[in-house]
């Protein structure tokens, strides 16, 4: 047994290789133009960039391993579902949930498509000589030799850098100098990643069509009757009362989830025997709710409460008077942007506390405007039409010498107020930042590990509206800390419940142990001499850092003409899905 029949995590892609040259022609300037020309290709493939192809989900929403792409039939949103299994298992994923409705919707007779093709560039951290080389950074996607296996490629973002112990608690990450006795500092994303690494919660340009004649299920809702409007002809679009004097009036988020029976009972046109309860923002994603057929029923393990929290919106301002707030909980501590619409002036605060000082917004005439406030990794910032009046935003400082605990106030944790203000309010959104588990696959809340029992799962589930157990929610494992040495990094991905990544890798290569893809063991010897911590990616195991999605997959379009059920004509490519990675 070799170890070349290893599964890779990140294959190279094949069709990236350059073409061969056309044949010569008899000029002896085009056999030499094309003599160039592949020598140019080779350099450059070989030296600056490289395509790879990424076949699990480690790293989505990021980057997209095999999967399915659905259409929700409630809300419309389209999302994914993981299909990395199938080839390995010859079982279709049969059920997949919607992260808009929750709505479980069969997907087997839709085709999985391959994962997202990438460019990986290379000389950043091979070239030190280029003017453009620069080392490895925190939050950088890269491609790196798997540790245990160093033939294959992982892709993952590097979190933790040489010289430092790094520690998860709570969902977030933390940093301090190795060796040290500092405090734990949190590490805060640069904007740029912060908005490409956020998940989705609710857009409510997608309402489920079975709840739109169920007010109760209605999300976005007036705190009392008569403050805000919802104009018939204009659903999703919110006109505040400017008739309060200086009352504040608040439209407000409840995470209102059906779950399955009682998404099961309105489709019937029944009334559900448990009423709407609105609940804490917990840490699902769709891209992890694949089920074949026998699962079905299954618990999905990810209950945690998430208070990490980005709101976007239109606004349209029809007068210059007047104050709009948006606000955002957090363990009950209030996060507020005040605009003063006369003004043009924002304020940040946190639980009445002004932080930093009042920044002019743009806001400057009436019209329209996209705003998104976000309260992530201890840091308010703002943005106005994509402009961010704080620069990166502001810090402030919170004791996470304990976990925080929600209260009652975090079940309506996203609100816009309006004072004294004619506005109107559309196209809300509202994200999460990621949660960092401990482990992949398994529970950060005390006693539940991997949450197989139906009736500890169904609890968890109904903890989570139940404020008498919000204390419970709290009670996490203990944290986990990593020191990292010079010359080493440390790797997690962007799906970290589902990512094997530092967390869990061992020392393998040391041990001469393999697992082949049948999880059959094998004694072949050590085949490496690193001198590594289980967790350790030494830096001359990376590869480059991926910079571009070049080739999602095809997307089908027209007539649904199948050639199998994963292949289907006509199609396109998928423009939108092409991005710089971040």
């Amino acid at each position: 047994m070799t170890r070349t029949a290893a599964r890779r995590k990140v294959n190279p892609d094949s069709s990236s290789r350059s073409e061969a040259a056309r044949p010569a022609e008899s000029h002896r300037e085009t056999i030499e133009s094309i003599v160039v020309a592949f020598m140019l290709a080779l350099l450059i493939r070989g030296f600056a960039a490289e395509a790879f192809v990424i076949p699990t989900g480690s790293m989505a929403p990021t980057l997209m391993g095999r999967h399915k792409e659905v259409d929700c039939p409630q809300c419309g949103v389209t999302f994914t579902v993981n299909a990395a299994d199938e080839p390995r298992t010859g079982r279709p994923v049969a059920f997949g949930t919607c992260s808009n409705c929750r709505l479980r919707t069969q997907v087997d007779d839709l085709p999985s498509f391959n994962g997202d093709r990438i460019l990986v560039m290379k000389f950043p951290y091979k070239l030190s000589f280029l003017p453009m080389a620069e080392r490895p950074s925190r939050w950088d996607v890269v491609v790196f030799h798997y540790p245990e296996a160093p033939e294959q490629n992982y892709i993952k973002r590097l979190v933790g850098l040489p010289g430092e112990e790094l520690m998860i608690h709570g969902g977030n990450l933390f940093a301090r100098p190795l060796e040290s006795d500092e405090p734990f500092q949190i590490l805060r994303k640069p904007l740029r990643h912060l908005r490409a690494m956020q998940l989705p919660v609710y857009d409510d340009r997608y309402r489920p069509i079975a709840l739109e004649s169920l007010p109760e299920w209605q999300r976005w809702a007036p705190l009392e009757s008569g403050t805000w409007s919802e104009p018939t002809e204009e659903p999703g679009t919110f006109v505040s009362d400017n008739s309060s004097g200086s009352r504040v009036s608040w439209l407000r988020y409840r995470h209102l989830i059906p779950d399955q029976d009682q998404w099961r009972a309105i489709l019937r046109g029944q009334t559900p025997e448990r009423p709407p309860t609105p609940s804490l923002i917990e840490d699902f994603s769709s891209y992890n709710s694949n089920q074949v057929r026998r699962e079905v029923g299954a618990p999905v393990i990810e209950t945690h409460w998430v208070s990490d929290l980005s709101l976007e919106f239109e606004l349209e301002v029809e007068s210059l008077r007047g104050q709009l707030i948006i606000e955002l909980i957090e363990a009950g501590v209030s996060n507020r942007c005040t605009i003063d619409l006369a003004e043009g002036l924002a304020t940040l605060t946190r639980d009445d506390t002004v932080l930093g000082t009042p920044e002019s917004c743009g806001i400057d005439t009436t019209g329209r405007y996209r705003l998104t406030f976000a309260n992530i990794d201890d840091r308010l910032t703002l943005w106005v039409n994509g402009r961010t009046p704080f620069g990166e935003g502001v810090v402030y400082a919170v004791d996470r010498s304990e976990p925080l605990v929600p209260t009652p106030a975090d079940l309506a944790p996203a609100g816009i107020g309006a004072e004294s203000a004619d506005v109107r309010v559309s196209g809300l959104v509202l994200h999460r930042d990621i949660y960092y588990t401990l482990e992949p696959n398994s529970s950060d809340l005390e006693g539940f590990g991997m949450l197989r029992g139906q009736n500890e799962f169904r609890w968890l589930q109904l903890a989570m509206s139940d404020p008498a157990q919000f204390p419970e929610l709290a009670r996490l494992d203990a944290p986990r800390t990593f020191a990292i040495r010079p010359g080493r990094y440390m790797m997690m991905g962007d799906n970290s419940p589902r990512s094997k990544d530092s967390r869990a890798w061992s020392r393998l290569e040391a041990e001469g142990v393999y697992y082949d893809d049948n999880a059959q063991r094998w004694d072949i010897g050590p085949w490496s001499t690193l001198d590594r911590a289980s967790h350790e990616v030494p830096e001359e195991l990376i590869v480059g850092k991926a910079f571009f999605v070049y080739w999602p997959h095809g997307r089908p379009f027209g007539p649904d003409i199948r050639v199998s059920r994963d292949f289907r004509i006509p199609f396109r490519p998928y423009f939108e899905r092409m991005h710089w990675i971040r």
